[in-house]
């Protein structure tokens, strides 16, 4: 009995630390803006101590970072059971996106709104 115990205790030990080391980031152009001037970077990281997904959206013009907003990240299932929204939530900034479990690398649309604006978003995830 006291060996399931100590293999349950690792077997947890081990899963929270793979949550805490997965982390994605994102890379996104305006839809209205070809030359690509101006992008977002999504980055989301699993906090152990907040327990739940957070995240950074940045607004990245001519290759600088001039701003750089901290986010919870929440994923939302629909009812289909193949896709999610998946959000990224300030009081000053939402990004949002509709994606499928199967998607891939493939590019995906999203939506950026700060304050009063919005505007559409064509994003990819960074792969290694």
């Amino acid at each position: 009995m006291r060996f399931f115990m100590h293999f349950f205790f690792v077997v947890s030990l081990l899963s929270a630390t793979a949550l805490a080391d997965e982390s994605s980031v994102y890379t996104c152009r305006f839809e209205e803006d070809p030359h690509g001037f101006s992008s977002i970077r999504m980055k989301k990281y699993f906090d152990t101590a907040a327990n739940m997904e957070l995240g950074k959206v940045d607004l990245i013009q001519n290759f600088i970072v001039t701003e750089s907003t901290p986010t919870k990240v929440y994923q939302i299932p629909l009812l289909d059971n193949q896709t999610y929204v998946q959000l990224w939530y300030s009081p000053t900034l939402r990004v949002d996106a509709q994606l499928s479990y199967s998607q891939g690398s493939r590019e995906f649309h999203a939506t950026y709104n700060k304050n009063s604006e919005r505007r559409g978003l064509i994003c990819v995830e960074l792969r290694d």
